[in-house]
């Protein structure tokens, strides 16, 4: 699998400025994020009708027009921060980042996961699949 996306979202703060952040992503984990700050205003996206998402031509699609108002907007903003995020940097925010999937993912399974038994990505790759083995010699069993 190799899934790419890159996600931007923005919002007023309290000076009146617009924060807008950038994420890429590869197989849903971070790869880069950057941040800037704009003092224009963002396109409005309530103001896309069925008419622009219904057509055929992809140059008039509300897709182009947003895209090239938000560089627009971003070449003439100031960035407050950009980096590569490593595999170091999301083992150690583990905690916050994955946990809240992993326990969705259990309570959809129906299954239980002793969340003692890792604190990074990697342990509980090498958990998950520990018990992915003990089921299936289980299964074997019978």
């Amino acid at each position: 699998m190799n899934e790419q996306s890159i996600t931007i979202r923005w919002e007023k703060n309290a000076d009146g400025g617009t924060d807008i952040s950038v994420s890429g992503d590869i197989n849903y984990q971070t790869h880069f994020r950057e941040a800037f700050l704009s003092l224009d205003n963002m396109p409005p996206l309530h103001d896309i009708t069925e008419r622009e998402t219904s057509g055929e031509s992809a140059g008039k699609s509300a897709t182009i027009a947003l895209l090239t108002q938000l560089i627009a907007i971003i070449r003439k903003s100031d960035k407050t921060s950009g980096q590569i995020i490593s595999e170091q940097m999301r083992n150690s925010k583990f905690p916050f980042t994955d946990l809240v999937p992993i326990r969705r993912f259990a309570e959809i399974a129906g299954i239980k996961f002793d969340e003692q038994k890792f604190r990074n990505r990697r342990e509980f790759q090498m958990y998950f699949q520990s018990l992915l083995k003990g089921n299936k010699r289980q299964e074997e069993r019978r």
